[in-house]
């Protein structure tokens, strides 16, 4: 290794006791970070500042300096005179009169000593390379004169044969003197915007308050603190004041989820995780313990082989005709928001009709031949079939179901041609989704053994995986099935309104791309306000604010309060600030690292400080669990009918 380095020291002269650095606001720092960016990758540069107080006799000379000669001669006069041919011209007694840069020279010095602490300074540099001498003495002449435009005229180089002892040694007890602002002129973050090889600070470390939870019972680890490295706990009741992840991909809001799901799996707390990407639910399974999820694991995926799919309808598990008509209204509104370029008010009655008249057959006892018009997959026949549902709808009273008499009398009225026209936007999209397997064996028409009862399986600590890849299923797809598992989670949470708080177990809906499947058509503030008594709390995340229309950010804003946000845009960052603040600040969110985050967080029912949070890592994988619970959960049907495989 060729090593080539130097020492920079103050010029030999009078004026050595201090160099005037510039006082100009031009940032030099920069050529110097540009000339240690350009040695290769195994190469290394080294500038050492080194700073300590001066000495007594330095401010003892600096300060006689200062004052300059005592009356009746200068510094080296007499011996002056010897030299001169014919001697001096002056009269003995009286003071030449000094040039104008010694003056100025001298105020400066004054200036200096009247500032306080003074500081000796020395600066070294080094370059190691494995390439040939020639290069390496390029490489050091480089950072040389960076190093020189910094200090200034006042410095000269020295080489140092031995500049590995040297760099290891101490450098200020020969160096100049300078005040603490001239310091930081040479040793200071760069002050440009932008500096090549210069990795700017990213967020703040700032430790939670004492209130915040560490762990415990009913508690969900998140992480620990960056600040401190003590854990970091949501406790369970806290959680159902929802929380709002935000964050680009890949910074770790997954693994976030993944870790708080398994902690609720493991205190026996429901949990109902809807993935559109699919590799959730895998690291779900991969990490779950089969004795803890035995006879409580659902999941929905469609990848399970078709005879292991359970059911979950979105209509017929309505245990009246109240209850029905929230559902119909829920499916309804949920159709509108994801077709809405291609739905209008025909359309909505058409399907909402329809959906009340299955409603009605299913109240009866139909023959077996009338099960094809129930369940979504029967809808299409029983609108676009007049023969097969007629003998059925004549049945209709005036009196008992005047909204579907009038309703079935009025389109049957309609010509053929005008029928298919108002038909269209409803069935096209019916039968795009329905002509999947998935779909149809999902919500479109399964065996009434397949349903599982979404009630009992909340109530009883159910784990239910639904797994929505949109790359397999397709984006409208996954939208809507998406929706129906949180529309079928909000009914069946707004059903236990009817028993006393204390019977209502803590369910925790995870909804990763949030923003998919939030189209139930009541508002979705009202419905994060109502679900904390229902024992419902809901973990809502996404990557970025603008896939959030203004009404739903609203609604997460003022009602998820409990916050986390991982890395995001500077445009984010300034509108999320406003929850971090004064704590953590637009740069904060802006450049938090990977797998860290701003959390704001409720302790107690108290929304406390924000502070900076480090994720924990997911376990570690288990070859073969996933398998095996798979094969678990299809040999034992969880909150259903269906007996033991």
């Amino acid at each position: 290794m060729i090593i080539e380095g130097g020492i920079y020291r103050v010029r030999k002269g009078a004026n050595q006791a201090t160099v005037v650095v510039p006082e100009s606001a031009v940032d030099g720092l920069r050529g110097l970070v540009e000339a240690g960016s350009g040695i290769g990758p195994a190469d290394r540069a080294v500038v050492q500042i080194v700073a300590c107080p001066a000495s007594r006799a330095r401010l003892r000379r600096l300060r006689k300096a200062a004052r300059g000669p005592r009356a009746g001669g200068s510094l080296g006069s007499d011996a002056l005179d010897l030299v001169t041919p014919g001697g001096s011209t002056r009269t003995r007694g009286t003071r030449p009169e000094e040039p104008r840069w010694v003056t100025e020279w001298r105020s400066r010095a004054q200036a200096r000593l009247a500032e306080g602490t003074l500081w000796e300074v020395g600066v070294r540099y080094a370059v190691a390379t494995d390439a040939s001498k020639k290069t390496a003495q390029e490489r050091a002449g480089q950072l040389a004169a960076a190093v020189g435009s910094l200090l200034g005229p006042a410095w000269q180089r020295r080489r140092r044969r031995r500049i590995a002892r040297a760099l290891a040694g101490y450098a200020a007890q020969h160096g100049t003197v300078l005040t603490c602002a001239e310091i930081a002129q040479l040793a200071h973050v760069p002050h440009d915007a932008v500096v090549p090889a210069l990795e700017r600070a990213g967020a703040r470390l700032v430790a939670p308050v004492p209130q915040i939870r560490s762990g415990g019972r009913g508690t969900k680890v998140l992480g620990t603190a960056a600040a401190t490295g003590r854990k970091v706990a949501l406790a369970a009741a806290d959680a159902r004041f929802h929380a709002h992840l935000v964050g680009s991909t890949g910074s770790g809001k997954s693994t976030l989820i993944l870790n708080m799901v398994l902690a609720d799996v493991r205190d026996r707390r429901a949990v109902v995780l809807i993935d559109p990407k699919g590799d959730l639910v895998r690291d779900v399974l991969d990490r779950l313990d089969p004795r803890e999820a035995a006879g409580r694991l659902v999941i929905i995926d469609p990848d399970q082989d078709r005879a292991d799919r359970p059911g979950l309808p979105p209509i017929d598990h309505a245990p009246d005709g109240e209850a029905a008509e929230i559902a119909i209204d829920h499916f309804v509104g949920i159709c509108r928001r994801i077709w809405e370029r291609h739905w209008g008010p025909r359309a909505d009655d058409i399907l909402r009709q329809g959906l009340r008249t299955q409603v009605w057959l299913r109240g009866r006892n139909l023959p077996e031949q009338a099960e094809k018009l129930v369940g979504l997959a029967g809808l299409p026949t029983l609108l676009s079939d007049k023969n097969a549902r007629s003998p059925y709808t004549a049945d209709l009273g005036e009196k008992d179901e005047m909204v579907l008499h009038g309703f079935w009398s009025w389109f049957d009225a309609l010509s053929a041609g005008v029928q298919s026209q108002a038909l269209g936007p409803v069935l096209a999209r019916l039968r795009t989704v329905m002509g999947r397997d998935f779909v149809r064996d999902t919500i479109g028409a399964p065996e009434a053994a397949a349903c599982f009862d979404l009630g009992q399986a909340m109530d009883q600590a159910g784990i239910v995986l639904v797994r929505l890849p949109k790359g397999q299923l397709g984006e409208d797809t996954a939208k809507l099935l998406g929706s129906i598992v949180v529309a079928r989670v909000w009914q069946t949470a707004l059903e236990r309104q009817a028993h006393p708080e204390a019977n209502r177990p803590d369910v925790g809906l995870y909804i990763d791309e949030a923003h998919n499947f939030l189209n139930l058509p009541q508002s979705i503030n009202d419905m994060l306000a109502e679900a904390r008594a229902l024992g419902l709390s809901l973990t809502l995340a996404h990557q970025h604010m603008g896939q959030l229309d203004r009404e739903l950010q609203f609604a997460i804003s003022s009602n998820a309060r409990n916050k986390v946000y991982f890395t995001v845009s500077p445009e984010d960052a300034r509108l999320l600030s406003r929850h971090t603040l004064p704590n953590l600040a637009e740069h904060d969110l802006a450049h938090a690292g990977q797998y860290q985050a701003a959390a704001r967080l409720v302790a107690d029912g108290l929304e406390r400080p924000a502070f900076t949070l480090a994720t924990l890592p997911p376990p570690p994988p288990v070859a073969g669990r996933a398998r095996q619970l798979r094969a678990q959960a299809c040999r034992y049907r969880a909150f259903t009918n269906g007996a033991r495989r």
